[in-house]
């Protein structure tokens, strides 16, 4: 499904996180979401990892109070996981089926509109894994496919020629070659950005919310993901990540209104964006 963003439609919310944990009252999450949408945002990100499920049980008890077909609703495949500690692939065919009829129904959809890979290896891109995705997708069961990667398996998804949607780090921080990459998965489809606000983040602030005790944990075990050297305000990160980085998308996540409120009013401008240069 792609409905030519512009504006606050290029700003998706990441029901992830805290979002998915006891930090964070289900009511709260849902009425993030429902916030979210009245501001304008359409694409509502989750995964069956964060919190063995619980994220997409809450997206779903919001989408079951919104207009059925304007949410552009997104999930993922592939990563098991029940907390910050455990998580394992499987991208076995049946694995897949399995994981995408489990997921319709927290969600309480009969479609996914876009179905992305989680983290896969390179390895995972079998033929078969494949022929399962575009068996779904003619099944009517999925949409659009993509895949959440950081590393050569996005250039590996690009080969197959199967993938329309790239979800991936888009900031100021990236390498030369990560900025030649996102040319390359732009020229074949739709970038979606995640970890844009990563130059507006300190690495070791004070908790003083879920969201930020949430990203405490993780990069206390190694999981916060590189902080950029440029440092820049919330509104710098996100448009450097539309416009300077080529992103058709950023998918953001909070756990507080009034940062939820300022993601949206920072998206400033409803420019199409323009191609990055390495």
């Amino acid at each position: 499904m792609r409905d030519n963003a512009i504006g606050v439609r290029r700003l998706g919310f990441g029901v992830s996180g805290p979002h998915g944990s006891p930090l964070i009252r289900p009511l709260a999450t849902v009425e993030m979401i429902l916030h979210a949408f009245a501001l304008g945002v359409r694409v509502f990100d989750t995964a069956p990892a964060y919190g063995a499920g619980e994220a997409e049980r809450r997206l779903g008890e919001a989408l079951a109070r919104l207009p059925p077909y304007e949410p552009i609703v997104s999930t993922k495949v592939g990563l098991k996981a029940s907390g910050l500690a455990k998580r394992a692939h499987e991208f076995e065919p049946e694995s897949v089926r399995k994981s995408i009829e489990a997921s319709l129904q927290r969600l309480r959809r009969t479609r996914v509109d876009w179905l992305f890979l989680h983290g896969p290896p390179s390895s995972a891109l079998t033929d078969a894994l494949l022929k399962t995705l575009v068996d779904l997708k003619f099944k009517g069961d999925i949409g659009e496919i993509g895949i959440c990667s950081r590393d050569n398996a996005l250039d590996a998804a690009l080969a197959t020629g199967q993938f329309t949607l790239f979800m991936t780090p888009v900031h100021i921080g990236l390498e030369p070659h990560e900025l030649q990459r996102l040319e390359r998965l732009r020229a074949a489809g739709e970038v979606i950005g995640i970890e844009a606000l990563a130059p507006a983040k300190r690495r070791f602030r004070a908790p003083v919310s879920a969201g930020a005790t949430w990203q405490l944990a993780r990069t206390l075990m190694g999981r916060g993901g590189p902080v950029p050297p440029t440092p820049m305000t919330v509104g710098e990160a996100l448009n450097w990540a539309l416009r300077e980085g080529g992103a058709h998308r950023v998918i953001s996540t909070t756990s507080r209104l009034d940062h939820l409120e300022a993601n949206v009013h920072a998206i400033t401008s409803p420019s199409t964006g323009r191609l990055i240069t390495a």
